[in-house]
């Protein structure tokens, strides 16, 4: 008897330091899938910008060098413009692309699509494989050619920095001041995008409008999406402007999302 009371704490012991050991295991194996599926993804965009690029000169002043950041030096960078990318290759890829977002500076640098609905590009890259990295891509309802006076672009934030992870970087004012433009490129022209405002909107509710009574409306909803934001610009919208808003998850609690808001200006 008094074996069998001393043998059982240690087979409890034991019973726990497996299950410890095969905790471990079980982690590091999504561990290393993740950033395996996540290198995977990224390989498949680094191939896209490469793709993209178009090789023939543009008088257009909108020109940004499709580069993953990094690659190059500023010098380099400022010498080596790609003007304007090769959507004629990329439609031949995946007929769904509507555009091209890119940052000077930052990580974003991606293409932009458009699915039957928002789901599908959540999980499938640009190239129709199934990646946790998903795809850019704008909100079914809107107009595939950012006619709306509001288009929708959603991304993940993912934590290789990826995708749209570095918009909850505009929480910050100081990241706003370095970076307060972003470009849009797409088959019928090309775009500057005025960063204006940002903000931590609540994923449970439809906290973007796509459609507004008037002008007024519009200028209205602008104008309180500025008074919460998370970084003051001098930037002015006007009620006859139309206005891109950039999407992603964000953790100040369950379902919040970061939207960043932005003036199209040809």
């Amino acid at each position: 008897m008094k074996n069998l009371r001393k043998s059982r704490p240690r087979l409890i012991l034991h019973i726990l330091m497996m299950l410890c050991a095969v905790g471990i295991l079980c982690s590091a194996f999504v561990l290393f899938s993740d950033n395996r599926e996540y290198a995977k993804g990224d390989a498949a965009y680094q191939q896209l910008r490469l793709i993209g690029e178009s090789s023939e000169p543009s008088t257009d002043q909108a020109s940004i060098p499709l580069q993953t950041v990094g690659e190059a030096s500023s010098e380099e960078m400022q010498e080596e413009h790609i003007n304007g990318v090769d959507f004629t290759s990329l439609e031949r890829i995946n007929p769904d692309v509507v555009g091209w977002l890119a940052a000077e500076g930052t990580e974003i640098d991606y293409p932009v699509v458009q699915g039957k609905d928002n789901d599908f590009y959540l999980r499938h890259l640009f190239t129709g494989e199934r990646n946790k990295l998903g795809s850019i891509f704008m909100d079914f309802r809107n107009h595939s050619d950012f006619s709306g006076k509001n288009t929708i672009i959603y991304g993940h934030n993912l934590k290789d920095g990826s995708m749209f992870s570095s918009l909850k970087k505009y929480k910050d004012q100081r990241y706003y001041d370095s970076f307060p433009t972003m470009l849009l490129y797409t088959p019928t022209g090309n775009y500057t995008i005025e960063l204006f405002a940002g903000i931590v909107v609540d994923g449970n509710y439809e906290s973007v409008r796509f459609d507004f009574k008037d002008d007024h409306d519009f200028q209205s909803y602008v104008d309180s999406i500025k008074k919460k934001s998370t970084f003051e610009s001098d930037t002015i919208v006007s009620g006859d402007d139309q206005i891109i808003t950039l999407c992603t998850c964000s953790y100040e609690f369950d379902n919040a999302r970061y939207a960043l808001y932005g003036k199209l200006t040809k």
